[in-house]
């Protein structure tokens, strides 16, 4: 059983929570790679087009979203992440889809190919989400990815 989910836009003075989190997800998701850098999330609070979503359940941070409008008005889920005690019990998908429903419109997410459950994730995800619709499957572009999703949110 799951409490209330919210999202909430973080705002830079309260970031610590989101880069705590953010030091757990990437080493993750990309366990070569470099070392978490707060300065690569810095963007979210500089740049226009950028949303810092922290995902909360009864008010307790249990993971975090980062959306990046492209210019052509695409949103990209950038990065998604549900802090591993709260896992497989829905919370990820109540949060993605109030993450999709916020902004609507046509949206694309890559897949990391070091979350093994990632795509099977996604497949049931998106085809829960009662206003997603169009969903199409993409080869990844990077080695970093296990594959892509394109999709349309029609807001209610």
């Amino acid at each position: 059983m799951t409490g209330r989910i919210s999202i909430n836009r973080v705002a830079e003075a309260h970031r610590a929570v989101l880069d705590d989190m953010a030091k757990t997800y990437f080493a993750e998701v990309l366990p070569e790679g470099p070392p978490y850098f707060p300065m690569a999330l810095d963007r979210y609070w500089i740049e226009p087009g950028r949303h810092p979503y922290l995902i909360e359940e009864d008010g307790v941070p249990i993971g975090f979203a980062l959306v990046w409008n492209h210019r052509d008005g695409t949103h990209e889920l950038a990065e998604f992440t549900i802090q591993p005690a709260f896992r497989h019990r829905g919370v990820g998908t109540e949060a993605a889809e109030l993450v999709f429903n916020s902004l609507g419109g046509d949206w694309v997410l890559g897949v990391s190919a070091q979350a093994p459950g990632g795509m099977p994730f996604w497949r049931q995800c998106l085809s829960a989400c009662e206003n997603v619709c169009d969903i199409a499957e993409a080869p990844p572009r990077t080695a970093m990815q296990a594959g892509i999703f394109n999709f349309r949110v029609e807001r209610a």
